[in-house]
């Protein structure tokens, strides 16, 4: 838990309050080098300030490779663009009909109100008229590749057709 926050700048009071630990952690995952790309291990989820340990978000193996990451508004919103350009480009020739999220609820901390709404407004504008729904929730799962992978803070995006 020290090295954690240490290596990534911490305020004093994530070394001892555990929301202030949490709000400090939700947006710096570490990412684990996995055969089939990096995967992100949420750090917020599993803290014990009495005993100096972190965890969460699964197994990290031991000699496994990890590092600090960080995100933002601005790396929430890239992949938020992303999701939808990726999932719509996978219709193919098929004309979408609507879009279906369901986003995980660790980013809301980050982006606040007003960052949501500007998440909301990249949707629609990748919608382009069409309908779209979508809600915060606590296990989206769409495996596009590999048999292993993390599902939290992230954005799964359906796309009708």
């Amino acid at each position: 838990m020290d090295v954690y926050l240490e290596r990534l700048g911490a305020p004093p009071e994530a070394y001892t309050d555990p929301a202030a630990f949490t709000r400090f952690a939700l947006p710096r995952p570490l990412g684990v080098q996995r055969r089939s790309g990096v995967e992100p291990h949420n750090m917020s989820t599993e803290m014990d300030i009495e005993g100096r340990s972190i965890g969460g978000g699964g197994a990290i193996d031991p000699g496994g490779l990890v590092w600090a990451m960080t995100g933002d508004e601005t790396s929430i919103l890239a992949a938020t663009d992303a999701a939808c350009t990726e999932v719509l480009a996978g219709l193919g020739e098929r004309d979408p009909v609507g879009l279906l999220t369901f986003s995980c609820a660790a980013p809301r901390p980050v982006l606040g109100s007003d960052g949501i709404q500007r998440e909301n407004r990249r949707i629609a504008k990748h919608a382009d008229g069409l309908p779209y729904a979508g809600f915060y929730t606590y296990g989206e799962i769409a495996r596009t590749r590999g048999i292993d992978g993390f599902h939290n803070q992230t954005l799964t995006v359906l796309a009708l057709g």
